[in-house]
């Protein structure tokens, strides 16, 4: 019973490992696809390509005040340790990590809505496309770490609990950040091409 529990940790660990070295923005380049409200973790549909609008100087001003205000290092947290031998300690570990990506992404969320819509007729659509999937994000993170530490091994919750960490930690190993996402956006993405702050890496 105690290693199929470990087993089912260790996947829902493992499904994070994609964010390893990949916090930073590639600059949008290869594997990029365009989107009409595209999202943090690129859950959205996609949309019918539209053409790239050109960025208004409010626009630019705009996107590096975004730019500048994400917290460095989102994903860089160390994935959790499991321990083959206590079920408990393993579940705990896994739990704490997806309740500390919940608070990080928290603080992206609310740096963006601090920046505010960007200035163009439909800013504020591209903008909550990106607000609600990082609000779900983090829903599913916190859901999933209270079902780790209230469910008893070996029971049906606990089971549920598992597959829930797994689907969270799923979602998030896909994460990328806010301004890549933005940037996959016809309506604002070439903003974030010209802006300033938006070439540093990381960003």
């Amino acid at each position: 019973m105690a290693r199929r529990a470990i087993a089912g940790l260790v996947l829902a660990a493992l499904a994070a490992a994609p964010l390893a070295g990949c916090s930073g923005d590639d600059g949008g380049g290869k594997g990029t696809t365009a989107a009409a409200a595209p999202t943090a973790t690129g859950a959205s549909a996609t949309a019918k390509a539209e053409p790239r609008r050109k960025a208004t100087k409010a626009t630019i001003t705009w996107a590096g005040r975004v730019c500048r205000a994400m917290p460095p290092g989102i994903t860089d947290s160390p994935l959790p340790k499991i321990k083959a031998q206590d079920v408990a300690a393993s579940e705990r570990a896994i739990a704490a990590y997806m309740t500390g990506m919940a608070k990080r992404l928290d603080t992206v969320r609310t740096r963006l809505q601090q920046a505010g819509s960007p200035p163009m007729a439909d800013g504020r659509t591209v903008l909550d496309a990106t607000l609600k999937d990082l609000e779900t994000t983090g829903r599913q993170l916190r859901d999933a770490a209270s079902g780790l530490r209230t469910g008893r091994v070996g029971t049906p919750a606990f089971r549920t609990a598992q597959a829930n960490a797994g689907k969270a930690m799923r979602r998030l190993g896909a994460y990328r950040p806010p301004t890549r996402a933005l940037r996959a956006s016809p309506a604002i993405g070439d903003a974030f091409t010209r802006a300033a702050p938006c070439k540093k890496p990381g960003v």
